[in-house]
């Protein structure tokens, strides 16, 4: 293995923990934050931030300060990345081409130092890869990093960069690592930030310059009852060794993975299938005639196999994804009455989780999400119930992101609307006609399914609760902008490239809703 130039080791003691509040994680339930300050945004000192804590008190893994602290928007983080010439152009030459996944798995080896607070942290062989999908680009001029060209990466605390890869792939044998000892080796295998496996880094692609639409998303849903990764931002420099870093403010996301489904369920029903669900080969739209091997399966990125429903969970146990299947037949059974269906989708889905989500997603407006465009996001069904959940992922085009030089894109259709925002094509997913889709269209192909009146009605009452009790407002988002560093901080008032800003798609978002629901006290 290529050595890296080696940084010391310092292990800060533990971080000040500024979070306060508390809240009980109720699956499929409801709570509010309280209410924030407001700051303007030339302010140097953050927002007074305080979040609840989203944890069920059985939860299989406890959040621990460290953690907490970590996500806390007021505190400040930087990250310093370095790595050898060998490995950045192993990232850049072989994992930025969006049409061949060959390489996209494989890791190599970068030295991390985590500054919080003030706090140093160094992690050493830490692993990084490229990630995303159409986002891939090379990010390397001339052998060193460019700000002008960034990338997203994917950081691995736990790789030992001795799996069978680092000798059979060519290109992966000079990072080949011996270990010393079983034990080293063990420890190794075990390592995590404040319990996290891993983390992802992404820049400002979209040229949001509130820099936290997406955080800002996450934050909506977790505080109302629906899973969703913790997003912060950290003043990030990337180098080859010996080369100047290039610095840019990088977007850190919590992984949702094995680790983060114990945070929120007790261990009894924290070992189940986690899907990861995106629109690759086939759409992620729960469609009846999908089946294991091609829609449904584990993908192989080495040998171009990427199912729409991607088991990242019980590889091996789960062959026969039989409560997936289960599920998809429950959604898809249109000869089931209102209350049969309502009867039987309760036994195999969270349905109060999945309206919440929805209600949050209307009003965030991703058009590139589950209702919108049938991918981005996660499925877990829980081991012991098998209870479907699904949990939100990659929303960082919402809340007045633009779209084809559209700047008030999402900003036009009906709380109920019955067609995908992306495409404009009568919505394709059969859960949404039983809930927030309702057309007497017979050229829509569901004009004879019966929606249930209980979930629409739930639906709007969502929508209606997080307006007006200011989970989702101007002052709100201000408020949370403006609550990180002015290290990192953007502009509550900005917009971007195709973008609007978040008070005129708030606005305009609102006039729809009111319009649609008629009389309706917002």
């Amino acid at each position: 293995m290529k050595k890296i130039k080696k940084l010391p080791l310092v292990i800060s003691p533990l971080f000040a923990l500024s979070l306060t509040g508390c809240f009980t994680f109720k699956p499929g339930g409801s709570s509010v934050n309280s209410s924030s300050n407001n700051s303007s945004e030339e302010s140097s000192t953050p927002t007074s931030y305080s979040e609840p804590t989203t944890q069920p008190e059985e939860a299989a893994l406890k959040n621990s300060p460290e953690y907490l602290n970590f996500w806390n928007p007021n505190t400040e983080i930087s990250l310093s990345i370095t790595m050898s010439s060998e490995a950045a152009l192993f990232m850049n030459n072989y994992q930025t081409n969006h049409n061949d996944s060959t390489y996209m798995d494989y890791y190599v080896p970068c030295n991390v130092t985590f500054t919080i607070n003030g706090n140093p942290l160094t992690l050493e062989e830490v692993g990084i890869r490229v990630k995303g999908n159409l986002s891939r680009q090379q990010f390397l001029s001339g052998g060193h990093f460019n700000s002008g060209t960034l990338s997203h990466f994917k950081l691995s605390f736990k790789e030992t960069f001795d799996g069978k890869e680092y000798t059979n792939v060519s290109q992966l044998t000079s990072f080949k690592k011996t270990w010393e000892s079983d034990a080293l080796k063990t420890e190794r295998k075990n390592r995590t930030l404040f319990d996290m496996e891993k983390i992802d880094i992404k820049w400002n692609r979209n040229d949001d310059q509130t820099n936290s639409k997406q955080a800002y998303a996450y934050k909506i849903f977790r505080e109302n009852g629906v899973m969703a990764s913790h997003d912060t931002l950290a003043r990030t420099s990337l180098a080859v060794n010996g080369d100047t870093p290039i610095t840019a403010t990088y977007e850190v996301l919590e992984c949702i993975d094995k680790v983060f489904v114990k945070r929120y369920f007790s261990a009894e029903k924290a070992d189940g299938d986690l899907y990861k669900c995106t629109y690759t080969s086939a759409p992620a739209n729960f469609s009846p005639s999908y089946t294991v091997g091609q829609e449904i399966g584990v993908e192989d990125n080495v040998a171009g196999f990427h199912p729409a429903y991607d088991l990242k969970t019980n590889k091996k146990k789960n062959t026969t994804h039989t409560s997936l299947l289960n599920l998809m037949g429950v959604m898809n059974n249109n000869s089931l009455s209102a209350s049969e269906f309502k009867t039987q989708i309760e036994q195999v889905m969270d349905i109060n989780s999945f309206l919440m989500y929805e209600s949050i997603a209307y009003l965030m407006g991703n058009y590139d999400d589950f209702r919108n465009n049938m991918n981005n996001y996660y499925l877990y069904i829980t081991s012991s119930t098998s209870i479907a959940y699904i949990i939100p992922y990659d929303f960082d085009r919402c809340l007045g992101a633009g779209c084809d030089g559209i700047q008030d894109y999402m900003t036009n259709f009906s709380p109920e609307s019955t067609k995908m925002q992306c495409s404009h094509n009568w919505q394709a997913t059969n859960i949404f006609w039983r809930t927030v889709c309702k057309s007497s269209d017979s050229a829509s192909g569901h004009h004879n399914v019966e929606q249930v009146e209980s979930y629409r009605a739930q639906y709007q009452k969502n929508i209606e609760d997080l307006l007006n009790n200011g989970s989702v407002s101007p002052s709100s988002f201000t408020s949370y902008v403006n609550a990180f560093p002015s290290s990192v901080r953007g502009n509550p008032n900005g917009s971007g490239y195709n973008n609007t800003t978040f008070s005129n798609y708030f606005n305009k978002k609102v006039t729809i809703i009111k319009q649609y629901y008629n009389g309706v006290n917002i």
